[in-house]
């Protein structure tokens, strides 16, 4: 049996910079995302739970915390020798696809959305592998995080996802 302390750390990393999300850079994009903001509101559309608009900057804070939560899940299952339980790897990725999904089901369509939906989508993908860990590491996470952190960044929030 091979050692699971890679995977787990390459996905720890990727996973880790999301607690540095922040919204240090909202004065450049306020314009952008009012609008974008404003937009679904007066359609009738592009509100999410509760009735409030969902916008770049709240999906953004809504990837990060879900990412806090799957790495600080995926971390506690860690055994003393590196390796995950499948079922708690499942659990922690699952949960994280059902937060991030809720949070697209009235976004309107955007880079920030489309970024958050196949990061979602991957993690979801592999929570239903035999090895979920190993799944996500092979996931080509680092493209779809890179796309990510630049669509936050755009929205004014900056990740390192």
């Amino acid at each position: 049996m091979r050692s699971r302390i890679v995977p787990v750390a390459l996905l720890c990393a990727c996973l880790a910079s999301l607690a540095a999300c922040g919204d240090s850079n909202t004065e450049s994009a306020a314009p952008k995302t009012s609008a974008i903001a404003a937009a679904p509101s007066a359609s009738g559309g592009g509100t999410g739970t509760g009735g409030k608009v969902t916008g770049d900057k709240e999906l953004c804070d809504t990837v990060n915390k879900a990412g806090s939560t799957m790495k600080n899940g995926l971390s506690q299952a860690q055994k003393a020798d590196g390796h995950v339980e499948v079922a708690d790897a499942k659990k922690a990725f699952t949960a994280f696809h059902a937060t991030v999904n809720e949070s697209l089901v009235f976004a309107e369509a955007t880079e920030v959305t489309v970024a958050a939906r196949a990061v979602a989508d991957e993690v979801a993908k592999a929570a239903t592998a035999a090895d979920p860990i190993s799944a996500a590491a092979d996931a080509g996470f680092a493209q779809l995080s890179g796309n990510l952190t630049t669509a936050c960044q755009a929205a004014g929030v900056t990740i390192n996802f």
